[in-house]
Order: structure tokens, then sequence, then C-alpha cells
């Protein structure tokens, strides 16, 4: 067999399970091997459908905000800048689960590595098979939102060739991860990525797949990308910014200001909305949640503070 489908997943959910389910559903038509690599446990009956199953107990992510990356919001003459889009730093978690992969392709004599993430499904199996084709020239095909190497890399779908994975994409190394996340001029886990295959081989970069070839899964709605908090200096206080643009259904969130005072947002499909949650300088911790969990919460001290207002903050556009 020359060719292994990896696929990773965290399913907390039995939503997620199910999406996990169809993936492999999905891909399992190619005849391929397929390979699922999970922090969380994973149903027998999921696991029973792949030929290697292997559950790293270790999820390892971080909060550290100078690995979180930036994202803006543009909304009439104003513009939200925020590292606190991104909760948590994912990136040893994911990069543990490719060195496990590319030793396995490596050790059993694997030729290609083709990575999907557990949420997306392959509606087009030829997408694999062109990838393959590709990797007879190339060491790896990558798709970005541009077409090429200057783009967003689509981190749901790449190809690689086994024998020419670069180093630290095979070897875990958390110091180097850390060390590069931070000196990157995006620090996103997409950029260090890209960087490593650009450096270590040929590359063959593409368009994202068309939807009705590969069906992406909704990482904010688990990893809550769709809100931060954020400082506005003109008022110096602290506000929400919730974004329900690409929500299916309402919500109830509660925010609650120093365990004591609350705010309740009722949020509506299609739209987004601010509020004011009080003087920043007096706001020691803040709590969301959704009506079912603890979604999101951080504490503010006096140092914390003002570096916060640096990497958070309202501007006019």
């Amino acid at each position: 067999m020359e060719d292994l489908i990896l696929v990773t997943a965290y399913c907390e959910t039995e939503k997620q399970e199910e999406a996990l389910n169809r993936c492999i559903d999905s891909v399992s038509k190619l005849g391929f091997h397929i390979l699922l690599i999970s922090h969380s446990h994973i149903p027998t009956h999921i696991q029973k459908k792949c030929n290697y199953y292997f559950y790293d107990y270790n999820n390892d992510v971080s909060e550290d905000h100078n690995l979180l990356g930036h994202f803006t919001f543009n909304f009439d003459n104003k513009k939200i800048n925020s590292r606190f889009f991104i909760k948590k730093f994912y990136g040893f978690a994911i990069y543990r689960m490719f060195s496990i992969a590319s030793q396995i392709a490596t050790n059993f004599g694997y030729d290609n590595l083709h990575h999907i993430e557990y949420d997306c499904e392959l509606l087009d199996e030829n997408l694999i098979f062109e990838n393959k084709e590709n990797l007879k020239k190339y060491d790896s095909v990558i798709c970005t939102d541009t077409g090429d190497k200057n783009g967003w890399l689509y981190g749901s779908f790449k190809s690689f060739k086994v024998k020419s994975l670069p180093d630290k994409f095979k070897n875990y190394d958390r110091d180097f991860i850390e060390f590069e996340m931070k000196n990157l001029t995006k620090t996103h886990l997409e950029f260090l990525t890209k960087k490593l295959f650009i450096d270590g081989g040929k590359t063959l970069f593409k368009n994202e797949p068309p939807k009705d070839k590969f069906k992406k899964g909704n990482i904010s709605e688990h990893r809550y990308l769709h809100f931060t908090l954020y400082f506005n200096p003109e008022n110096e206080t602290l506000n929400i910014f919730y974004n329900a643009i690409n929500i299916k259904k309402s919500e109830e969130i509660t925010v609650m200001v120093n365990k004591e005072k609350v705010f309740n947002l009722i949020t509506k499909p299609g739209f987004w909305t601010t509020r004011e949650l009080g003087n920043f300088n007096e706001i020691t911790h803040v709590r969301v949640d959704n009506n079912k969990k603890v979604i999101y919460q951080i504490a503010f001290d006096d140092d914390f503070r003002e570096i916060f207002k640096i990497k958070s903050y309202i501007t006019d556009n």
C-alpha cells in the first residue's frame, strides 16, 4: 500500500464524533489505509473502520498570549484588533499527532501521507488521486486561499511525500515550535507549517478545493473563535464582541464580571453585537458561558491588563 490517510481528531461531544464518523466513511471508499490519531477517546465502532488507531493522552494546549494569532473585525468605521479571538494555542497538540503519523508512515513503508481533519468530508475522491499524482514531482501539495505560497494555508487537507517530510514536522520538538511561533511575523500555526515545507522541499500550491468536492468543518463553533474581549481606549472600558454571523441558532450568553456583575446577551444568527462591561481598571475577572457550560474565563492583574490593552483593542478604521 503506497498511501496512508491521516485523520486527526479531538472529539469531546457526540456531534463531533458524528462528524468524525462521516469523515472516516468519506475516505474509506478510496481503498487506502487509514490512520486515526486522537487526543480524545473514540468509540470502538469508529476505530474499527481504521487500519491504525492511536490515542495520545497529552492534548498539549497553551494559553500563552505570545502564541496566539492576531485577527481583526471591521464594522462601520471601526476595527477590532485582537489576539484573543483565539482562546488557546493548539500547535503543540497538532504537531504531536503529525510526528506520530510521520513515524508510522515511515516505519511501515508508505510513500505518501494525506492529512484530513476529523470534521471534514471528502466528496470527490479525485482530489486525493490528483495529489497522489502530483507527489511524483513534488514533495508536498498544499492548498491556500490564493493558490500560491503567499496565501493562508488551508489546514483541513494536504498531502506529503513521506521520504521528504521536514525533520521538525516528523520529529516533535516543542521548544522549536514555541521559538518559531514567537518569531513569526504572523503568529499562526498555518504559517509555520507552510514555512517548514517551503524550506524543506518542492511544494505545489493549489487553490482551496471547491465546496462540492470537499466539505470543511466549522472550527469556530468548537474553538469559540467568534467572540473576544477588547479594550476601548476612548473611555477606558472593557467590552465583549460576539459574532453570530455564521452561527446557525440563537444563543443565550451570560457574562459575569468580577464574579458578581452579570450581563445577558441573546445572539441572533446573521448578526454581531458588542457590550460594554465596565471600567477596565476595575475588572479583575471575566467569565463567559452559553447556558450549557463555561466557554471562557480570564483573569487580569495590573501587568496583564497593560499587555491586554495593546493586544486586544478597538480603533478607527
